[in-house]
């Protein structure tokens, strides 16, 4: 409007001797909505969220991460493709980066997790000297995943990420299993160890080899609203547990190599 543009010429002398900064605190919290942020001297940066599955312009995502290094993505979240009739539709959710598989999240007894506000993160901890925060995502999940408690923890550490789950289920009918999204190269090679090489960032995901076997599912990206962002192609490492279970605890380290 016109009295903005007289304030930017009345202010523009003022503002020209300003010099700009963009300085970023080591932690930054956001209990109410759930959003946690975290960075140490080392330059990896953690983002974290648990909220509910009503949020706007939500993904069913309740308890995923991103993980950046020397402020190149890591572990990734796609994002959004070119919308379309079916974003904005009751097909919604059937859109792939919209369902919690294709997030860095588990998946327990098959079954996803579901749109609407009963779907939510709850008993969410968070400590900002440890760079730390964890949520029950129990009811995240419908009643199909038979769950009992499952809570994701994120312990940001001088050398990468320790993630960490803590499970109860009812009834274990199908393997868990455990997705991490990806980019750039990846190796599953190495037993107990995925390696990772996104533009010379050189990382490594350790897992318990005798709990989990790895798969790698290279997704194509024809849409140029994410392809311009990642490339032709990203990756969905699915770790499936060798066996059933009612309840027990998974560690999962990432650090340079």
């Amino acid at each position: 409007d016109f009295f903005r543009t007289l304030e930017s010429i009345y202010y523009n002398s003022e503002l020209k001797q300003e010099k700009a900064e963009h300085i970023t605190p080591e932690a930054t919290i956001y209990p109410e909505t759930q959003f946690y942020y975290f960075k140490n001297k080392q330059q990896f940066f953690l983002a974290a969220k648990g909220g509910h599955n009503a949020e706007s312009h939500n993904h069913n995502d309740i308890g995923t991460f991103s993980l950046w290094f020397e402020e190149t993505p890591i572990f990734i979240d796609a994002g959004v493709g070119t919308y379309t009739r079916q974003t904005f539709g009751s097909e919604r959710y059937s859109i792939w980066t919209m369902r919690s598989i294709y997030h860095n999240l588990p998946l327990v007894n098959g079954a996803e997790q579901r749109e609407g506000r009963n779907y939510q993160a709850q008993n969410q901890q968070y400590d900002v000297k440890k760079r730390s925060v964890s949520f029950e995502l129990a009811k995240a999940c419908p009643a199909a995943a038979q769950l009992k408690s499952w809570v994701r923890k994120y312990q940001l550490q001088a050398d990468g990420l320790v993630i960490s789950d803590k499970f109860e289920l009812e009834k274990a009918e199908i393997p868990n299993e455990i997705n991490f999204m990806l980019w750039g190269k990846i190796d599953t090679g190495a037993k107990g160890k995925i390696l990772i090489d996104v533009q010379g960032k050189k990382m490594e995901l350790l897992y318990d080899e005798k709990l989990f076997s790895p798969l790698l599912e290279t997704i194509e990206l024809p849409d140029s609203r994410l392809s311009n962002v990642w490339g032709s192609e990203i990756y969905r490492l699915t770790l499936k547990a060798k066996n059933t279970a009612i309840k027990g605890e998974y560690k999962f380290t990432v650090k340079k190599r």
